[in-house]
């Protein structure tokens, strides 16, 4: 794996890539999963431009929650970091981009809490399953434990077993919840809450509940931090206890005053502060720059959250697109520090180019860095990589993979896939090289081998006199094979006299004429043609390019097509008998 450089260097700086080791934990199956359905998404979000944003961010958190259903105990290591991933992505969901009614948040606090802690939902099937469940051991920190997590019709169906639960049932289902008071104002909302919650305050001070376990049930409906903080290890984090709180002191909570309550909860909780607090409090002081540089760091070894993150808090108006010191806006430096993660990875390339083209700043700079780089194992591989090039106008790139390509054909003696090659990348020069190549190759082994691809070439012939050439001879020898000897011979003929051809390859093409001029019974060379091929073996005898060891077969060659216009005079008809 590569690692890009902070900056673009100037050209001659050297490379953009470092070599660094591929040690995340996010590189299993499951997280290539991730990472392909999150290009997906990324996608739609790019051609989106901006609209939509929480179906896009719903989105992403939903393929982060199927992965986390998918791992099992053996992958506990990656199920903590996509759980964190989740967990760090809702929050920024629910701050960022929902849109709460009425700026409401607590709502969707619950939904986040009861989604990473379960425990009280495990608890609850333990308990009921007992003979008499309010025997349990656990039966008191079952009912609170449900209480905390907003799960009141649950908490009241097991105090209904409790004979002195029969008054908190009562309260607990007449308890006017945020979630179910849609169609009407907040206004409405604080005061039939402010209402049910001074009858809890009344039946605490009537001394009506006795039971110490009951009373602080009831001190948890009252809103009672005492009794919160008493019971605070129910709960796993601060974040869970302060929603906790809110729920029964500040149910209309607003998210321009949550972090005055995470700050609290934290004092109350008492533990040391973790660098997954720090990121979720700087989401609670709607610093969206801190969330990424925290997670930068947190997340050292994995650019996946941060780089969709930034992306999409860009696209909702969370972050401007101001330049910093790396000479692009931070959502391009971390989509790059992304891409250059994945992009010499042979599952995951394909996706770190339309990333890289993404950004618009230094995308293509740092790209044709990298495509050179990137191992081409297989042609097929190699297509892909060129056809991606070819598709995003990175014509540089492409003819860097046509260069590598054409290089591995020649060594390996493959002249067709090579010429392939060099046709891709429109070189003018190699593709001249080539063909003559195998035209050597041919006079060498009388044969060509891999060259039907010439056959749907079209204007490309055009590229060089040679390539002409090479595309007219095979197609000489394909009508000659087909028995379309007369065609055959006109095509030979207009070789001879083209010129197109290396002027040593001209022996070979009268050579070829050799089956065309020696058959007595039908006359496929007329006169005019024989004479053209007369003229080149005067050409090669002028020109100098026959070889010693090619006399004699002029010479055959002489007379045959002597022979062969003696038949034609005899045979032609004589249109004018005065001439």
């Amino acid at each position: 794996m590569v690692e890009l450089l902070d900056k673009v260097p100037d050209k001659d700086a050297g490379s953009l890539f470092r070599e660094k080791s591929w040690d995340s934990v996010m590189s299993t199956a499951l997280s290539k999963y991730i990472m392909f359905e999150g290009h997906s998404v990324f996608t739609e979000v790019q051609l989106a431009k901006g609209a939509d944003i929480q179906s896009h961010s719903h989105a992403y958190r939903s393929l982060l929650r199927a992965a986390i259903q998918e791992l099992g105990e053996n992958d506990a290591d990656e199920r903590k970091v996509v759980a964190l991933y989740e967990l760090v992505w809702s929050f920024c969901e629910v701050l960022f981009i929902e849109h709460l009614p009425g700026g409401c948040v607590l709502p969707y606090l619950l939904e986040l809490i009861r989604w990473h802690f379960p425990h009280p939902n495990t608890l609850l099937e333990e308990v009921i399953s007992f003979d008499d469940p309010c025997d349990h051991l656990k039966y008191w920190d079952t009912v609170l434990s449900l209480l905390f997590q907003g799960q009141m019709t649950e908490a009241a169906l097991l105090l209904k077993n409790n004979p002195s639960g029969t008054i908190l049932v009562q309260l607990i289902e007449e308890m006017p919840l945020l979630q179910n008071f849609g169609g009407h104002s907040l206004s409405e909302f604080k005061i039939l809450w402010s209402s049910w919650q001074q009858i809890c305050k009344q039946q605490l001070e009537s001394g009506s509940v006795v039971c110490p376990d009951s009373l602080d049930v009831l001190g948890v409906l009252c809103g009672d931090i005492a009794v919160l903080s008493k019971h605070k290890q129910l709960c796993q984090t601060w974040y869970h206890l302060m929603t906790t709180a809110l729920l029964y002191t500040m149910p209309t909570v607003t998210v321009a005053t949550l972090h005055h309550h995470a700050k609290d909860m934290i004092n109350i909780f008492d533990q040391e502060q973790t660098a997954l607090d720090e990121i979720l409090l700087s989401a609670m002081e709607f610093d969206a720059y801190g969330v990424l540089t925290k997670c930068m760091t947190h997340f050292s070894n994995d650019w996946w959250l941060v780089a969709h993150l930034a992306d999409l808090l860009e696209h909702s108006g969370q972050l401007d697109k101001t330049e910093l010191q790396y000479g692009c806006s931070l959502r391009e430096y971390l989509i790059l520090q992304y891409a250059s993660d994945i992009i010499f990875n042979n599952d995951l390339w394909s996706l770190a180019i339309d990333y890289f083209m993404e950004c618009s700043k230094l995308g293509k700079d740092y790209l044709l860095e990298a495509i050179p780089r990137i191992p081409l194992e297989t042609q097929k591989k190699a297509l892909r990589v060129w056809s991606k090039c070819d598709k995003n106008g990175l014509q540089e790139g492409g003819e860097s993979v046509c260069g590598v390509m054409v290089a591995k054909a020649l060594q390996n003696k493959q002249l067709g896939l090579a010429l392939m090659w060099s046709l891709r990348a429109k070189d003018i020069g190699s593709v001249t090289s080539i063909s003559e190549k195998i035209l050597d190759n041919y006079v060498e082994t009388s044969g060509f081998s891999n060259l039907d691809f010439l056959d749907q070439l079209g204007s490309n012939k055009l590229l060089s006199k040679r390539l002409m050439f090479l595309g007219k001879y095979r197609e000489f020898h394909q009508l000659y094979k087909a028995g379309s000897l007369m065609e055959a011979a006109e095509l030979l003929v207009s070789l001879v006299g083209s010129n197109l051809g290396p002027p040593r390859f001209q022996i070979t093409l009268l050579l070829d004429s050799l089956p065309l001029v020696g058959n007595i019974e039908k006359n496929y060379i007329n006169s005019e043609q024989n004479e053209t091929l007369l003229k080149g073996i005067e050409d090669i005898q002028l020109n100098k390019h026959l070889k010693v060891e090619d006399k004699s077969k002029i010479e055959t060659i002489r007379l045959a097509l002597i022979t062969n216009l003696a038949h034609t005079f005899l045979n032609e008809p004589w249109d004018d008998v005065e001439r």
